[in-house]
């Protein structure tokens, strides 16, 4: 499957994040209400290529019944596979939960449309590191590379980092290929993108130490960085509803990225709350929450992400983010409560649903919470 600019010069890319979508999907509204979301942004933007950004499907009993895996599959991307609109899809960390990544895989690829694969030696971290070119308008010259990374599932010591990393091997091979792509194009670097599940650390750099009155709205760090509240930096857009739950140990995959060149931005899931985006050493990075409802947000906030490439000016480029309620949508799986508080609010009362003191008891507050959970959805 060749991907190129169209006649015009442009070629859009649409993401989805974190779509977590389970074998109920055929009863279950929340898989409506995606859908709609699907629907809407592919009339609205009449993508090239769209992007799944990990955590697609439930991989819960795969090996016990592939053909419902697929199935499911099939029904999440019916979508665009009925546009004949290609789908690009990498691994989150969930999809490494139970060892069955060479089945997902093999899954995917039977169905035509999707792509997913392994590009890089054997032996190298990961199970899906790939690249696509997209070519001039006649096909004849790449013009733009797309970067797909596995970044794996959690560190093996949780001590040091909850989650892993990209590791220096699959570095390594990612340079080397980016030096082939470098002789293609003149001796210049090929202007790229990279789509990757978990984010890099060098996020927090869009961040910055929460002022004290800024507090009631500010996020706590994620894991080391767990005792300090942190607000968007000027210039970063959207919104900061977590901590970015980034990597604690550094292997160096941004500074790569500048070592070679022409990265342009890098675009995450992982994040089920945020969506904020911004520039930090001349690379655009974008988190991007859930598409779906399935996840630990309201669903009324869950968005998709458009990227508008030119092949006329390649190292410039468009994005635009958009919700599911300014598509004008209604959300058949949330009542009204569940449609209107915000991401962080629905985060702490589903938190709220399942506590208890300490002594057994649950607290009024925790009965009211799951008593709008269950009457109002979410």
């Amino acid at each position: 499957m060749k991907l190129k600019f169209n006649s015009d010069g442009k070629f859009k890319i649409l993401l989805f994040g974190d779509i977590h979508e389970h074998y109920d999907y055929e009863t279950n509204p929340r898989f409506k209400d995606m859908n709609k979301l699907m629907n809407a942004a592919l009339d609205e933007y009449k993508p090239d290529l769209c992007v799944l950004l990990g955590d697609n499907c439930n991989t819960n009993h795969i090996e016990d019944d592939p053909e419902a895996f697929e199935k499911m599959l099939r029904a999440v991307v019916e979508p665009m596979t009925s546009r004949k609109i290609p789908v690009a899809a990498i691994l989150g960390n969930h999809e490494h939960d139970h060892g069955h990544e060479d089945e997902v895989i093999e899954i995917y690829n039977r169905i035509e449309g999707l792509i997913i694969r392994n590009d890089a030696p054997e032996g190298v971290t990961g199970n899906a590191n790939f690249k696509e070119l997209v070519y001039s308008s006649d096909g004849e010259k790449p013009v733009f590379c797309l970067w797909f990374i596995d970044s794996n599932n959690c560190f093996e010591d949780r001590s040091v980092s909850h989650y892993d990393y990209v590791h220096p091997d699959q570095i390594e091979w990612f340079e080397k290929e980016c030096g082939k792509l470098k002789e293609i194009n003149g001796g210049k670097p090929m202007p790229s993108f990279v789509f990757q599940h978990t984010p890099v650390p060098e996020e927090y750099e869009l961040l910055r130490k929460a002022k004290l009155w800024e507090l009631p709205v500010a996020v706590r760090g994620y894991n080391t960085k767990k005792d300090t509240f942190y607000v968007g930096k000027k210039g970063t857009k959207d919104y900061v509803g977590e901590g970015p739950c980034s990597p604690d140990v550094n292997s160096g995959q941004f500074a790569s990225w500048k070592k070679v060149g022409g990265i342009l931005g890098a675009f995450f899931g992982h994040d089920h709350l945020n969506d904020f985006s911004g520039f930090y050493d001349g690379v655009f990075m974008a988190q991007h929450k859930t598409a779906g409802f399935r996840a630990y947000t309201d669903g009324c906030k869950s968005c998709v992400r458009l990227v508008t490439i030119d092949e006329n000016n390649p190292e410039v480029f468009e994005q635009e983010l958009r919700r599911f309620k300014q598509f004008g949508l209604k959300s058949e799986s949330l009542g009204p409560v569940m449609r209107t508080i915000s991401d962080r609010q629905s985060f702490w009362l589903h938190v709220l649903g399942y506590s208890s003191l300490a002594a057994g008891g649950i607290t009024a507050a925790a009965l009211l919470a799951k008593y709008l959970i269950k009457k109002h959805g979410g």
